[in-house]
């Protein structure tokens, strides 16, 4: 059995809190400075965070972002597996400092909490996806009192790019990016056009001041177009073939017969933050890193960085 500890109890925390009685994990405790109370649906609440850290052989760090640095420094540093929700830290700098830290701990299993890769829809739909040529994305969510500590794009955009970088097999070449100060002292509003060395392109947009939840991929490649709607949990695959198959359309091009095959997933059921619970789980007994351990995942953020950094500039000008 392994022991872990939760840290943190905002909105997220409470959905890990949730999703951990169906994992293997033996939850601990609860650490998070504003409880005040002793216990919660029977699991204690500490109310000191090193106490809880001493008690675990796994972490979870769901706390707000200011805190991840410090909170997994320490984590790190008690040599205990550690589990912490995108972004990883406030800075870029932080989070080389904790790859930094981690590589003195090679035995020690680490996990970013890019979600949307445990998503139905995109689990669905990876084995399909080679060799994009272009990718249009649409992340908008009305405004929430949680996430504005960071900008649009390290609390939304950031999931999108860790998909994109997953389904792409060559490096970003260009970055063209603007944003919009709305509510808060950072971004609400990006807009991002990545070009990879192979020429295909991908057109982000994120934004936390709609009227309106929308998670959608639309996907481009040779012979096919991809879509997800990852509310809906949904996928679709439309592809262009030289065959004739039942309930296919037949579309005249160049003088040659092809046909058009559709084909839906339909809803999916899943729980994408118990099925990434139980990853980490299983990635500790067994061993071996997650896809996105720290190592991996700081690629996503030193991409976040970069759009952030080029986005503010077009904001100021």
């Amino acid at each position: 059995m392994i022991k872990v500890g939760l840290f943190g109890y905002g909105h997220l925390g409470k959905i890990h809190f949730k999703c951990l009685k169906n994992t293997p994990f033996q939850l601990v405790g609860i650490y998070d400075p504003i409880l005040n109370i002793s216990a919660i649906d029977n699991t204690k609440v500490f109310n000191e965070h090193k106490s809880l850290i001493s008690q675990c052989d796994a972490c979870i760090i769901a706390s707000t972002t200011k805190s991840h640095y410090r909170l997994a420094m320490e984590v790190i540093e008690a040599q205990k597996h550690l589990f912490i929700e995108k972004p990883m830290t406030s800075t870029l700098n932080q989070s080389k400092k904790l790859v930094k830290a981690i590589s003195n701990y090679q035995e020690l299993i680490t996990q970013v909490g890019f979600v949307e890769r445990y998503n139905p829809a995109v689990k669905y739909l990876m084995p399909t996806i080679n060799k994009p040529r272009f990718i249009e994305v649409h992340r908008l969510s009305t405004f929430s009192n949680r996430g504005y500590d960071v900008s649009v794009v390290f609390d939304l955009m950031i999931h999108d790019l860790d998909l994109i970088l997953n389904m792409m097999d060559c490096k970003v070449k260009e970055i063209k990016a603007t944003g919009v100060k709305l509510i808060t002292d950072t971004l609400d509003i990006c807009n991002v056009r990545l070009e990879f060395t192979d020429h295909s392109v991908a057109n982000i947009t994120s934004s936390r001041m709609s009227m309106k939840n929308m998670r959608k991929f639309r996907i481009f490649q040779n012979n096919a177009y991809l879509s997800m709607d990852l509310d809906k949990k949904e996928a679709q695959i439309v592809e262009l073939s030289d065959n004739k198959i039942p309930e296919s359309v037949q579309v005249p091009i160049g003088g040659k017969e092809k046909y058009f095959t559709f084909k839906s997933s339909g809803a999916l059921k899943g729980n994408a933050i118990e099925d990434e619970l139980n990853d980490f789980y299983a990635s500790i007994v067994k061993k071996e890193q997650p896809k996105t351990n720290f190592v991996n995942a700081l690629e996503t953020t030193i991409l976040a960085d970069n759009i952030e950094t080029i986005a503010l500039q077009s904001s100021i000008l």
